[in-house]
């Protein structure tokens, strides 16, 4: 491509990046709109109309993402897992291929890539995978999942040299010893009750969630079946409560609140001189893919030309979250023999936010150094501009170089605002000991008040003699 041509192609490329930015923003405010109302079905078949819309090409793994989040929420837990096993081999392909070049998005910015998720999303899209196979009542598969939590967090931390805080899923580890004592095995449970235990003085420091006042209880009725020495271990943990026992012919129903929505991403703006966003261009020189060396070397040899008080602009994610007025739930049962207080056990807002933080230097590093090379770029195509063109046009052209050029950068600096919107904020816990037998449930939820915003009834649930059975309801006002 010659000078003369790339500031239309920029500008041309730049709109086409802002509009499938914009509708992919456009069609996630739907689907929040949908849930709010309840009408998961009508959100299902918003994101399937989209698949070759807003959530084709680059954004495909949002498609499965959205998708099977909605089906998990409506009770197609099937389809959901289906979706969710597209949506990993996508992520698992894409993080692949970023390990081994990630790129400059050297003319447009990180929209010209595939969205390969963020960190958290790709371990929670283990996680509700596992929470479809225990509505299934397929405990070993969802057990296989929560490992794979484990083990894609401990892959992360070898793959980029221990950058995040979020080493450890607290919640998945809870609920695994949940499932591993529900199943007999004892010392597979208990060694989860610990990690979890220790997962969740973490979670306190850096999330804000301290760990759950049901956990130690509910560690130590393992522990006491196991023995002195399980005993002991768990009191250096400082888990001395006392053990939690069912009374017999009783079983447990486990109530999870998924509360919320997560927050979405927006973005700050700024502008620095080029000077100092050149000095960012040496730390990243090194990832310049091969088709992009050429006009890399020729915005290093412009870049001596430009003086220091020019200004690039520059764009960085961040997080921001969406309002919701409903603070906890409040269930009840007629013949409810314990219930315990709802609990918060794991903050999504919270580890998005985090995980972005704990990479927002590499990604501030990128981008500075990203503008400060389509800046000289756009400086060269002026130049060439000016000596190719009679002087009496020229002034003309040149300025209409810049006026494009300007243009094209703003509209493709952009930070990538693309992320997994269907997500809740929040996931509460309650567990409700029941008789054996058939039980309706009700549950109110409350905002900061104490003023019922919603009720929800839940028929017929099946309370087994000694079984743990989980129930899930979703809110988002």
């Amino acid at each position: 491509m010659c000078w003369r041509q790339l500031p239309i192609a920029v500008v041309a490329w730049g709109a086409l990046v802002a509009a499938g930015c914009t509708s992919t923003g456009k069609v996630q405010q739907e689907l929040a709109g949908r849930m709010g109302a309840g009408d998961y079905a009508g959100a299902i078949e918003i994101v399937e109309s989209q698949k070759n819309g807003a959530f084709d090409g680059r954004n495909e793994l949002l498609y499965y993402l959205e998708l099977g989040m909605l089906l998990h929420v409506d009770g197609r837990y099937e389809e959901s897992n289906a979706a969710f096993e597209r949506a990993k081999r996508i992520g698992d392909a894409l993080y692949t291929r970023s390990l081994t070049n990630e790129g400059f998005s050297l003319l447009t910015n990180d929209y010209a890539l595939d969205y390969a998720g963020e960190n958290f999303e790709r371990t929670l899209i283990h996680l509700f995978a596992a929470l479809n196979y225990l509505q299934l009542g397929e405990r070993d598969s969802a057990l296989v999942e929560i490992r794979q939590v484990g083990e894609y967090l401990r892959k992360l931390q070898v793959d980029s040299t221990n950058e995040n805080v979020y080493q450890e899923d607290a919640f998945a580890r809870y609920l695994s010893a949940l499932l591993y004592e529900s199943g007999g095995e004892l010392d597979s449970a208990f060694v989860d009750y610990k990690k979890a235990a220790l997962a969740y003085r973490d979670y306190e420091s850096e999330f804000g969630v301290a760990p759950p006042d049901s956990l130690f209880p509910n560690a130590g009725r393992v522990a006491s079946r196991l023995g002195s020495w399980a005993t002991q271990e768990l009191a250096r943990l400082d888990g001395a409560a006392s053990p939690r026992v069912l009374p017999p012919g009783t079983g447990e129903v486990v109530l999870l609140h998924y509360n919320g929505l997560a927050p979405i991403k927006g973005q700050d703006k700024y502008s620095i001189p080029f000077s100092e966003a050149w000095l960012f261009y040496g730390a990243l020189q090194a990832a310049v893919p091969p088709e992009d060396r050429a006009s890399v070397s020729r915005a290093v040899a412009l870049s001596s030309q430009i003086r220091g008080i020019d200004l690039v602009s520059v764009a960085f994610p961040k997080f921001v979250d969406r309002p919701y007025s409903i603070e906890r739930m409040q269930p009840s049962a007629d013949r409810a023999l314990e219930i315990t207080r709802p609990e918060l056990v794991e903050d999504i807002g919270a580890i998005a936010k985090k995980d972005l933080a704990d990479r927002i230097v590499r990604i501030r590093t990128k981008t500075i150094a990203r503008a400060a090379i389509k800046y000289a770029l756009q400086k060269g195509a002026e130049e060439a501009m000016r000596q190719a063109s009679d002087d009496d046009v020229s002034a003309l052209l040149v300025a209409a170089t810049r006026i494009s050029g300007n243009i094209a950068r703003y509209a493709t600096e952009q930070a990538d605002l693309r992320s997994w919107s269907t997500l809740p904020d929040e996931i509460w816990m309650a567990s409700l000991v029941l008789p054996e037998g058939s039980h309706d449930l009700s549950v109110d939820f409350l905002n900061a008040q104490q003023v019922v915003v919603e009720s929800r009834e839940i028929p017929a649930v099946e309370v087994a003699r000694g079984q743990r059975r989980f129930v899930i309801v979703r809110t988002v006002r």
